[in-house]
């Protein structure tokens, strides 16, 4: 019975405005293990937040480059009518070659961004895990 109060007024304090300077400060397991739970969640978002700007930052890049392989196209196909080659066609045939380079690009993005999605909920769960074991652990003393 004294446990379960404990419980109660554990997630009570941490429900309070004051729960992290309190946190802090305890020594109950309880409290410690919340602290390490909660630490281990900002760190999986400050990980995806990172993810997630690298992420539009390559697709940025790629849509840049794609724009510069257009130019260059739009050149291409000039210099092939000179040649006497139907220019739409040839700039078609390299505008689809570069949007096709820029969707690999825009894949190979997502699958980063999620392999570091799932790689950041790991290890969080892993933290988690350790973290509810060691209040058992303190817990059973």
């Amino acid at each position: 019975m004294n446990k379960i109060v404990n419980i109660l007024a554990t997630l009570a304090l941490l429900s309070s405005p004051y729960a992290v300077q309190a946190a802090t400060t305890s020594t109950d397991p309880i409290v410690q293990g919340r602290v390490a739970m909660s630490d281990a969640e900002k760190a999986k978002k400050a990980e995806v937040k990172a993810a997630r700007k690298e992420y539009s930052a390559s697709k940025a890049q790629a849509k840049a480059e794609l724009a510069a392989e257009k130019k260059e196209n739009a050149a291409k196909a000039k210099a092939a009518a000179a040649e006497g080659k139907d220019a739409l066609v040839v700039k078609r045939e390299l505008d689809a070659a570069s949007s096709a380079s820029y969707k690999a690009k825009v894949k190979a993005a997502d699958e980063k961004l999620g392999v570091n999605k799932k790689a950041s909920k790991t290890a969080m769960n892993e933290k988690k895990a350790e973290a509810a074991d060691k209040m058992e652990k303190d817990l059973k003393k």
